[in-house]
């Protein structure tokens, strides 16, 4: 032990306060704007760093450890954990002498990327007939700040889904209430089992399209008008519609409501379904 001589401070990583708050596609370019020699660092200390890194435009980024945290400000349009904090993180390490993490570190503490990306979601909503499912139910989780804990739901109630089988209106109305009894359980949350939700209300208009050609015109039409009672409720009631994911579930309505009309000739009770179809468009903005 030595006696009246101060202990060395532990020098503070800028690279370890940002990795596991940084996406891992982040961090792989904020290395390379390092070693290409895209960061001019103008000051420094032990504390604090101040430098430009060449972008798009040239931008201005600060780092300052706060107690055992870092305080961070880049001019960037991204502004906070971005390539160029790393780049700067990274160049500030060095010349302090602290090694930059390994490959292996990096993997294992950055931030992985989505499942799914900004553009899948806007490509969804172009195209709700024919989006991929899988994007409406993974969107909340992969996008949301703090997602809570919450069920996880089946992709689709139990439907017969042999082509050749011609549908019933008991068939149909037991499939919503399989989706609604989804909603009983004790972890479901309104807003994150929400995408969940609307892709197993999708999938079952899309078996029940899947059989159209083989099943009763007048109870297809009964059928679409138990869809639109139950998308009222599961839109009104059941889910926390924040994203619009009614858009889904309206044009899935609207492509089952097409089909029938085009199908009304082929058939005797031509009138029947024409009633039921003017009682769908009656009912198109209770929602």
């Amino acid at each position: 032990m030595f006696v009246g001589v101060d202990k060395p401070a532990i020098m503070q990583s800028a690279c370890d306060s940002l990795l596991y708050r940084t996406y891992l596609e982040s961090w792989k370019k904020g290395e390379k704007y390092a070693d290409e020699g895209k960061v001019e660092i103008e000051k420094f200390d032990d504390k604090s760093v101040i430098a430009h890194v060449a972008g798009t435009k040239l931008y201005e980024t600060k780092l300052s450890f706060r107690g055992s945290g870092i305080s961070r400000n880049c001019s960037c349009p991204v502004s906070d954990f971005c390539k160029h904090m790393v780049a700067v993180a990274i160049l500030w390490d060095e010349l302090r002498g602290i090694q930059r993490p390994t490959a292996v570190v990096v993997e294992s503490k950055a931030i992985p990327p989505p499942l799914i990306s900004r553009a899948d979601i806007n490509k969804a909503y172009a195209d709700p007939v024919n989006a991929d499912l899988n994007v409406i139910r993974l969107a909340v989780d992969d996008y949301a700040l703090s997602p809570r804990p919450h069920a996880r739901l089946p992709n689709a109630p139990h439907f017969d889904a042999n082509l050749k089988q011609p549908l019933t209106l008991t068939e149909v109305k037991k499939a919503w209430s399989e989706i609604k009894s989804w909603s009983r359980k004790s972890t479901y949350d309104y807003y994150f089992c929400a995408g969940e939700m609307v892709a197993a209300f999708c999938e079952t208009m899309r078996m029940i399209i899947s059989r159209l050609e083989y099943s009763d015109i007048l109870e297809l039409a009964k059928i679409l008008r138990s869809a639109q009672k139950f998308h009222y409720e599961l839109i009104m009631e059941l889910v926390d519609d924040s994203d619009g994911l009614h858009e889904f579930t309206e044009a899935h309505l609207d492509e089952l409501y097409g089909l029938i009309k085009k199908k009304i000739n082929q058939i005797e009770e031509k009138n029947k379904v024409e009633n039921l179809l003017k009682e769908f468009d009656e009912h198109r903005d209770d929602y």
